[in-house]
């Protein structure tokens, strides 16, 4: 009898430990058997790390959390426009809340660096509805008064400083988390989300990560953070393509191994998108339904798009085209970040997208959502 319940207390403990380390989601408006996956997020040249799969089951999955140190981590919902979540994963009960049809519903909860994430997340939503709200209510206005700008220049002026005072509350909330978390790994994060604004050099952002605590410092995503600042180091601060540059020439195949250049696809084209991402890249996936309405809408008013990848496995980079019902022509070398289109556009993360006029000219970067939408409606329809 001793020995049965010793058993049933070993057993008793594992299915503990079970629930203590997982990785759950609770879904509303999503169907079942919905794949569901758990990825390391890359920095820089590194490829994403599957962690964990599961489907969704009457509502909802549990995974096993294998995270050993804390990381940054994604889950991605396929099919799901914004069914792209990023937490931190690590050890313990995560729980993320997800409305496939309302995004504002997330929630992730059960860790106490994933409590910051939440945080985060509440007080970054009060600025992008703020800034949405912008988008529907004057952004037509003051693309009206850019173009006669000579008519209206106060208000024209004031409309401009007042998104980019919206556009600047997204880089002062994430400056506020990244002062206030030197002792955690959402610190650290929020680090890596200023060096991508680029809004300083290289150096100072070296700096910022000495003021890290040596145990973040010397912790597993401390070391890879700091291996992406060698990186950009040894790049040298190259510095990406601006509006009113030249769209530098390219040279990839297409799924069938044809050769293309950019220069040739350019010839009698209107307007361009050149768009860089990857079937690994889980932003870029969730951006592709917006490109794709895009060109649905402008495709028969002289817009085109060519999709540039930065995959290295041509079968995951053709099923990723179908999926995503990407109609446009694609193009890549499958050499990943070793693409010569990385060093000559001065690519540092994807997506990446330049929109070209009929000279080759750049006339807008990174565009995103109805942003893009509303740039091409400006060219074209004006």
């Amino acid at each position: 009898m001793k020995k049965i319940g010793i058993l049933m207390m070993l057993v008793l403990i594992f299915v503990s430990c079970q629930k203590k380390n997982s990785i759950e989601l609770i879904t509303e408006n999503v169907a079942d058997n919905t794949k569901v996956e758990v990825y390391v997020r890359p920095l820089g040249a590194e490829e994403p790390k599957l962690i964990t799969s599961g489907a969704i089951k009457e509502g909802k999955v549990v995974l096993e959390n294998s995270f050993l140190d804390s990381e940054w981590a994604y889950l991605t919902i396929d099919n799901q426009q914004n069914g792209l979540i990023m937490f931190v994963g690590e050890p313990g009960k995560i729980t993320i809340n997800f409305d496939g049809k309302d995004s504002s519903k997330l929630s992730i909860e059960g860790t106490k660096n994933n409590e910051k994430v939440q945080s985060f997340m509440n007080e970054s939503k009060i600025i992008s509805d703020k800034l949405n709200k912008f988008m529907q209510e004057k952004v037509v206005r003051m693309q009206e008064l850019a173009e006669t700008p000579d008519e209206n220049p106060q208000e024209l002026k004031q409309l401009q400083q007042e998104y980019q005072g919206l556009s600047g509350e997204f880089v002062t909330l994430i400056k506020k988390y990244q002062q206030a978390n030197k002792d955690n790994i959402f610190g650290l994060i929020m680090l890596v989300e200023l060096i991508n604004t680029q809004e300083k050099t290289i150096e100072q952002y070296k700096a910022d990560f000495e003021g890290y605590s040596d145990e973040m410092k010397n912790s597993k995503f401390g070391n890879r953070v700091a291996e992406r600042i060698k990186e950009l180091t040894e790049v040298g601060e190259v510095k990406g393509l601006v509006v009113g540059d030249k769209i530098p020439d390219f040279k990839a195949l297409t799924p069938e191994d044809k050769e293309l250049t950019l220069n040739a696809f350019l010839q009698d084209k209107k307007l361009v998108l050149i768009d860089v991402w990857a079937s690994w890249c889980g932003p870029c996936r969730q951006e592709n339904p917006n490109v794709v309405k895009a060109y649905e809408m402008f495709k028969d008013k002289g817009f085109e798009v060519i999709g540039y990848s930065l995959d290295k496995d041509k079968a995951a980079w053709q099923k990723a085209i179908s999926e995503d019902k990407l109609m446009w022509i694609q193009v890549s070398n499958l050499k990943f970040w070793k693409d010569p289109i990385v060093a000559d556009y001065g690519i540092q993360g994807i997506p990446a997208n330049y929109l070209v006029d009929s000279t080759g000219t750049i006339i807008a970067t990174d565009l995103r959502g109805e942003e893009l939408v509303q740039k091409i409606k400006d060219v074209l329809l004006k």
